[in-house]
């Protein structure tokens, strides 16, 4: 999803304002979690919709995906305390 990845850009901007180590440091745990979670889609917790949810470590972030047949497909990558749920209206547009 487009907006999805929007939101990885604007926090890892975010954070490699502060530092590039720390910008890179975003995109490497972000991009560790993608992989396990395309390995083992339904190991998160099921959330609204039958979307499902995990959180980074090290950043206070979270993604919120859904496993389909043949895809997974990322909702929001979006902080925790900021706006919680504003993601929800994407799930209607699950295909």
């Amino acid at each position: 999803m487009a907006v999805a990845r929007d939101e990885i850009r604007d926090a890892s901007d975010y954070y490699a304002a502060i530092s590039p180590d720390l910008g890179r440091a975003f995109r490497r745990e972000l991009r560790q979690l993608m992989r396990l979670v395309t390995t083992m889609p339904l190991a998160w917790p099921e959330s609204a919709g039958g979307t499902r949810k995990c959180l980074l470590t090290r950043f206070p972030y979270l993604v919120i995906y859904a496993p389909l047949p043949d895809e997974l497909l990322v909702l929001a990558v979006g902080h925790q305390h900021r706006r919680p749920g504003y993601w929800r209206d994407r799930v209607k547009n699950l295909p």
